[in-house]
C-alpha cells in the first residue's frame, strides 16, 4: 500500500471540507494511505509570496520540513499549495544560501529540510501512483450520457518545469479520468485559462468577469458539470454562478475530482460530503449506471 502524508491547506479544511472528505474516500477505495500532517501552518501561497520571498521561503520551507519527520511523501490536494512546495522546495534544493537561513529559523523547533522527500499533487496521484489501469477496473457504475468539462488550475500544472504535472497548454489527466469513469470530456474555449480567483483581492469585478466568461464557454459547449482539481478553482466556479444577473437554472454544478469518481467507484455520496455541494450535482449523477 502506498502511503503519503496529507497536506490540507488552509482553505480545504475550512470552505472545501467535502473535497478532504472525498479524496480520503477515492483513495482508500484505491488502496492509497494518507496519514494527517500534524502542526502543520499555511503555505505561504500568492499573498506572502507577493511580499516577502524570505517569509513564503520559510513558511512552505518548514511544511517541507515536517513531511521529512513522516518520511512520506506529501500529497497536496489545493492547486495553490502543491505549487507553493513545489516552487520552496525547487529554490532550497538549488539556493544553498536561503536553505541555510530557512533552516537556521526551523532549528528552534527542532526541524531541518534536507529534501528527501517530495510533492506530488492529486492528479499526480492518480496518474502516477494508482494508474489508469488500476483506476478502469475499479469502476462499478460508470457514468452514461455525461458531458463534463475539465479546469485544472493555473497553479497545478505551472511552470511545468517545477511542478511536472501535465502539459500546461494541453492537459490532459482529468479529461482522461472524466473518460475512464464513463462520461465524455468535453472541449471548451478558454480552458487552460485562469478562473479569476487570485484577482479576489484586488479586483473583484475583474475576478467575477473572468470566472464568468469561463462558465459561458462551458455552458455553450452544453456541459452538465465542471470537474476541478484545485480548492479555489472550485470555490471561485461556484461562488461566481450566485451573483447578478445569473439565471438559477443556469448554473453549472462544480464537482472535485474525487468526489465525480466516488460514485462511478461505488462510494456513497456521504463519504464524498455532496451535500454540501452549492450547486446540486444531481444531474450528473443521474447518469450513473449499474454494471
Amino acid at each position: 500500500m502506498k502511503e503519503f502524508v496529507l497536506y490540507t491547506g488552509c482553505t480545504a479544511p475550512v470552505r472545501l471540507p467535502a473535497y478532504e472528505a472525498s479524496v480520503k474516500a477515492v483513495l482508500d477505495k484505491m488502496g492509497v494511505r494518507l496519514i494527517d500532517m500534524k502542526g502543520a501552518n499555511c503555505c505561504g501561497a500568492q499573498y506572502v509570496e507577493s511580499v516577502n520571498r524570505h517569509a513564503f521561503a520559510a513558511m512552505s520551507g518548514r511544511i517541507l520540513a515536517l513531511s521529512e519527520k513522516y518520511d512520506r511523501d506529501i500529497l497536496a490536494i489545493c492547486g495553490a499549495c502543491s505549487g507553493s512546495l513545489k516552487w520552496v522546495k525547487y529554490e532550497l534544493d538549488k539556493d544553498w544560501k536561503l536553505r541555510d537561513e530557512v533552516n537556521a529559523l526551523l532549528a528552534d523547533e527542532g526541524l531541518q529540510y534536507t529534501g528527501k522527500t517530495q510533492v506530488k499533487h492529486l492528479l499526480q496521484i492518480f496518474h502516477e501512483d494508482i494508474g489508469y489501469d488500476a483506476i478502469k477496473a475499479a469502476i462499478v457504475k460508470p457514468y452514461s450520457g455525461v458531458r463534463l468539462a475539465a479546469h485544472y488550475g493555473c497553479h497545478v500544472t505551472r511552470p511545468y518545469e517545477i511542478v511536472h504535472v501535465d502539459d500546461p497548454e494541453n492537459p490532459t489527466i482529468i479529461d482522461r479520468l472524466i473518460e475512464i469513469a464513463g462520461g465524455t470530456p468535453v472541449d471548451y474555449t478558454g480552458k487552460t485559462r485562469c478562473c479569476g480567483g487570485p484577482m479576489l483581492a484586488m479586483d473583484q469585478s475583474l475576478a467575477v468577469k473572468i470566472g464568468l466568461d469561463k462558465i459561458r464557454n462551458i455552458r455553450t459547449e452544453k456541459a452538465d458539470g465542471i470537474v476541478t482539481a484545485c480548492v479555489f478553482c472550485d470555490i471561485q466556479l461556484t461562488q461566481v454562478q450566485f451573483g447578478e444577473g445569473v439565471d438559477e437554472k443556469e448554473r453549472i454544478p462544480v464537482l472535485t475530482l474525487p468526489q465525480f469518481l466516488g460514485p462511478a467507484l461505488g462510494i456513497s455520496p456521504e463519504k464524498l460530503g455532496i451535500s454540501f455541494n452549492k450547486i446540486s450535482p444531481s444531474r450528473i449523477f443521474a447518469g450513473v449506471m449499474e454494471v
